[in-house]
């Protein structure tokens, strides 16, 4: 072997707590390159990685990388045995990437095996057997990991991701002691098991809320989230209800007692652990059964296209100028579902019997009316500032009022839309004309504000996309004039 051959060594360990650790490898590495005059010019690591795929391991996918490269940085790759590679179940993946190692010119040798470096016939056969033990260890390993698992579950342990809404983590000691933990607190030893108790009555009474709420009628994910967002409520970890979040909430059998853990993938036998029975339940049976068959109802409820005709044909009776807003109002269906059955929305419409010109006429009259409003608005506005002794003009191309030291103003105006739950205003996200400020107008039916809203871009982004005739808390609506200056003159002294 020449004296200057370059080695680069490759080193795994799957967990914090596994005997072969990183500097065991590293260690056995170094000292098989001693004694067989190797330079050792870089290390490839894939610490505390599962040696059942590649697709989290960086390091080994960086070693690939290079030894494909031109010109090759190493010519031995130096692994401390034949399961550092991996525990594939596929005993063959771990040959494919030794192969590939020797197919680019690189030498692959395993410093703690018996057998040579020859590529005879009896060598292949030990590491054919060496890689079946390894995925044979990872799979009895597995299933005794289960096993533990389950037999957690069962005693009433979580396993798996942090409480929901409504409930708080204990852990629990050999003894039986109990601590409370913080939402991201880690448990004091590993021996500790974690339990689930209800939270603050807070939490507790709004997780309770949201699925009487949703069982009633009339009740919503989607109004759940557009209540919740307005009333700046907010989930576990901080965040604003969402859709997803409320839907996860409302099938999380925790709260009705039991532990589910785990999940069904492809290609395994073995189904979620589960546990029934073992924490406090929050919801009551009765509630959580009626949750439970409204959310499969509505899941496989499938509309035929007749019937999505018909429901689009009873809107337009009552509104022969139906738009996409009007619809979004009214909840009616969505918009993905008109165009995967019809190619658009507009072309369900027209199949509805929607009258195209009627609409554009009714779309231009109201952009006519739009602007002459908005403009007696923005004078309206300038004239209440200067009163007040805010220095102001107008931008001469759009809706922007610029202030003191050249902050602007964006003036939106937004007209009713009527929905089931009465009338509703839509919250345009618009990212220009650019503003540090947003005055969002909540129009009557006619020429006239119903309640003014003075945000910053950041906070006017987070509102929900439509607000009720009754503002909740987060939109902080004001109705005087004197109210809006008071707002415009605090947000601007920040």
């Amino acid at each position: 072997m020449s004296t200057t051959a370059r080695a680069a060594a490759y080193v795994r360990m799957s967990s914090e707590h596994q005997e072969l650790s990183i500097g065991t490898q590293l260690t056995a590495i170094q000292a098989y390159a001693d004694a067989h005059s190797l330079e050792l010019v870089h290390t490839y690591e894939d610490a505390a990685k599962s040696g059942l795929q590649i697709s989290n391991r960086e390091g080994m996918k960086s070693l690939l990388r290079d030894v494909m490269d031109t010109p090759r940085p190493f010519d031995v790759v130096l692994i401390y045995d034949v399961s550092r590679w991996g525990r594939f179940q596929d005993i063959d993946a771990a040959a494919y990437y030794e192969y590939t190692c020797r197919m680019h010119g690189a030498r692959v040798v395993y410093v703690k095996e018996t057998f040579g470096t020859e590529h005879d016939p009896m060598t292949a056969l030990l590491k054919t057997v060496k890689r079946a033990m390894a995925a044979e260890y990872a799979r009895e390993l597995g299933v005794k990991c289960r096993d533990g698992q389950d037999r957690a579950i069962q005693l009433g342990f979580q396993m798996g991701p942090l409480p929901p809404v409504g409930f708080t983590r204990v852990a629990v000691d050999r003894a039986g002691n109990r601590r409370h933990l913080g939402r991201h607190q880690l448990k004091g030893t590993q021996s500790e098991r974690i339990a689930w108790v209800h939270g603050p009555q807070w939490e507790v009474d709004l997780a309770r809320r949201i699925f009487r709420d949703y069982a009633d009628v009339g009740g919503s994910i989607k109004g759940l989230a557009r209540r919740l967002q307005g009333d700046g409520v907010l989930t576990a970890d901080g965040r604003p209800f969402t859709e997803v979040s409320i839907g996860s909430m409302l099938r999380n059998e925790a709260y009705a007692g039991n532990f589910v853990w785990g999940r069904q993938l492809s290609g395994m036998k073995r189904p979620a652990s589960r546990a029934d029975g073992v924490i406090e339940p929050i919801i009551p049976r009765d509630l959580w059964d009626a949750v439970q068959t409204k959310l499969y109802r509505r899941q496989y409820r499938r509309r035929t296209r007749a019937q999505l005709i018909q429901a689009l044909r009873e809107r337009l009776a009552a509104n022969p100028t139906l738009s996409q807003v009007d619809l979004e109002a009214i909840g009616i269906a969505a918009k993905k579902t008109y165009s995967t059955e019809f190619g658009s929305l507009r072309a369900a419409l027209a199949l509805a019997g929607r009258d195209l010109g009627l609409v554009r006429d009714h779309h231009r009259k109201r952009i006519e009316v739009g602007r002459a409003v908005g403009d007696r608005v923005q004078r309206d506005i300038l004239d209440l500032l200067g009163r007040h002794g805010i220095e102001c003009s107008p931008h001469p191309r759009s809706r922007i009022l610029i202030v003191q030291d050249g902050r602007r103003v964006r003036l939106q105006l937004s007209w009713p839309h009527a929905s089931p739950e009465g009338k509703r205003w839509h919250v345009l996200k618009k990212t220009h004309p650019r503003a540090e400020l947003v005055l969002f107008a909540q129009m009557d039916d006619g020429p006239c504000a119903h309640s003014f809203s003075m945000l910053t871009m950041d906070d006017f982004r987070r509102l929900p996309p439509w607000m009720p005739e009754v503002p909740p808390r987060m939109f902080d609506a004001v109705h005087s004039g004197e109210d809006v200056v008071a707002r415009l003159r605090s947000l601007l002294d920040r």
